[in-house]
This record gives C-alpha cells, sequence and structure tokens, in this order.
C-alpha cells in the first residue's frame, strides 16, 4: 500500500534543504574566519620558522651542508 503525503510536509521538508545549506555556508565562513585569525596572530612567530625550513630544503637538496638539528 503506498501512503501519501500532506503536500505542506513535503514543501517543509524542500524548504529545510535550503536551510541546510546555508546553515553549510555559515560554517564554512566561521572555520574561514577562524583559520584567517590563527594565521594573522601566529604568522608572524611562524614566518621565520617558515624561511629556515625552506632553506634547509634548499640545502639539502644541493647537497650543501645540513641545517642543524633542534
Amino acid at each position: 500500500m503506498v501512503r501519501h503525503q500532506h503536500p505542506a510536509r513535503r514543501q517543509h521538508k524542500q524548504s529545510e534543504r535550503g536551510a541546510g545549506a546555508i546553515e553549510y555556508a555559515l560554517l564554512l565562513a566561521l572555520i574561514a574566519v577562524v583559520v584567517f585569525s590563527a594565521v594573522s596572530f601566529f604568522g608572524e612567530n611562524t614566518g621565520g620558522g617558515f624561511n629556515n625550513s625552506a632553506d634547509c630544503i634548499k640545502k639539502a637538496y644541493n647537497s650543501e651542508e645540513l641545517c642543524p638539528q633542534g
């Protein structure tokens, strides 16, 4: 036996799909703000570390003296 749903219930489910997309968009925006804030806050402290790592990789690739481990 096939059960039919009331049309108002179908419309309610379709509107929930739109709300779900908006929730995902807001969540993505929140994550982007958090990542941007973290990079801005910690960026100054990690800049030297990234440059040091890049220099060590270049030295290893060119068979130069290796960077000190620490």
